[in-house]
């Protein structure tokens, strides 16, 4: 008979100081939680959107391409906000002229004003936009009063149809980007601009070509240092002509000086048709995203091949891949911008891939996470239910907030949720 072992004082106070130790750690673990904000039921004709926005008070703003009201090309569209208890508030629903039409997004300042964009809607008669107005630059209280700031007009004098929101200088100018308008060429549509609105004025401060310098910006843009910073979806020298008319896009940058072409995407291992804005780090490297490229054995709608790439473009201009989508459980056409975090963590939204067993094979999207090493890792897989085809993030402390395309209660492709994501 094996004698039994008897442990000493000064073993069992170890193990009772482990113990203990274990004990008071435990509560503090941190999970990965997933918490539905508000979810849109299509009831009173509201859509989440493809942009969020929140203010100081916790309130989300964003823009529903969707309303009770119709305008010529369909629904009008429609501002909300949705307060920290989940109360929904149309703040405010377009009539297409001349106030604007198909809104793209909101941003809110400092004192809850917002601005944003529409698409479509304001006083021009332009041919190209096909007579439904040309879009409109605005400002709305917190109250719900919109003021037209600036009425897309025609090239070569304006850009027309901003695809995409605005941003606010610290000398409280407005800086954003046209699709079309400009002096470019294609057709008489013009191949999109950058603009500055200011004292009540806006002013045309570059004219895309479609040549070297891009073409057809839909993203917002990156302010720092002084100078713009912005992706084009066309242009370059990249061989995507053969399959789509106009090279593979290109980042730019504007400043005193003119603007000047960063880089120029392959459509190949490199990443093709960048559709997001950028973000930079504290060195001036900047981080983004491109819709196609990089796998070209994954296709997802028919050519171009590609599903996405996340970059990493250095202050030199030499880009290195981060991460390349699969379409599978990693995702696939990350098409808007990254967010990071204080320890340099990049975070991002994948618009389709993931769970496969969504929408019929193709994935409802997932949010994943590039941590400062490099690795890549899902941290949601969307099923549909909880929302399905995330479109834009923002970082607040140590949570992401983000908006879907669709899922929730009114169904897989439509109206979508706002959702709280703790990684």
């Amino acid at each position: 008979m094996v004698p039994e072992k008897r442990l000493s004082a000064r073993a069992l106070l170890v193990r009772s100081t482990l113990f203990l130790f274990i004990v008071l750690i435990a509560p503090r673990a941190r999970t990965q939680t997933y918490r539905v904000i508000y979810a849109f039921t299509g009831q009173n004709k509201l859509s989440a959107g493809s942009t969020i926005a929140l203010d100081s008070l916790g309130n989300f703003y964003g823009a529903s391409n969707n309303s009770v009201r119709t305008c010529s090309a369909g629904a009008c569209g429609a501002i909300y906000k949705i307060s920290p208890t989940g109360t929904e508030t149309t703040l405010y629903e377009f009539a297409g002229s001349p106030d604007g039409e198909y809104p793209n997004g909101v941003m809110v300042d400092g004192t809850g004003t917002l601005y944003g964009t529409t698409y479509y809607g304001g006083t021009s008669t332009f041919q190209y936009c096909n007579n439904y107005g040309c879009g409109v630059l605005f400002r709305l209280t917190g109250s719900g009063q919109e003021t037209v700031l600036h009425s897309f007009n025609a090239p070569p004098g304006d850009g027309i149809l901003p695809q995409a929101g605005v941003i606010l200088g610290s000398n409280g100018a407005l800086y954003g980007t046209t699709t079309n308008g400009g002096t470019g060429s294609v057709g008489t549509s013009g191949d999109g601009t950058i603009y500055r609105f200011a004292n009540g004025k806006e002013t045309v401060l570059y004219n895309f070509t479609d040549g070297v310098d891009g073409g057809l910006p839909s993203s917002s843009l990156l302010l720092r240092g002084g100078s713009l910073y912005g992706t084009a979806n066309f242009g370059g020298t990249g061989p995507c002509f053969t399959t789509f008319g106009g090279g593979c896009g290109t980042v730019f940058r504007l400043d005193k000086t003119g603007e000047s072409t960063l880089y120029e995407f392959q459509g190949g291992a490199d990443g093709g048709f960048p559709a997001a804005s950028l973000i930079a780090d504290s060195a001036g490297n900047l981080y983004g995203t491109t819709v196609l490229g990089g796998d070209l054995n994954c296709e997802i709608g028919g050519p171009p091949a590609g599903c996405g790439v996340v970059f990493k473009l250095t202050r030199s201009g030499q880009e290195t891949v981060l991460h390349t989508f699969t379409g599978s459980t990693d995702g696939a056409w990350p098409s808007n911008a990254l967010v990071m975090d204080p320890a340099g963590n990049l975070y991002g939204t994948a618009y389709y891939g993931g769970d496969l067993q969504c929408n019929y094979g193709l994935g409802c999207g997932t949010v994943f996470k590039i941590d400062a090493s490099g690795q890549f890792s899902v941290i949601h897989t969307f099923k549909g239910k909880e929302g399905a085809f995330p479109r834009a993030l923002i970082a607040v402390g140590e949570k992401l907030y983000g908006v879907t395309d669709g899922g929730g209660p009114g169904g897989l492709f439509l109206t979508g949720v706002i959702y709280e994501l703790t990684p």
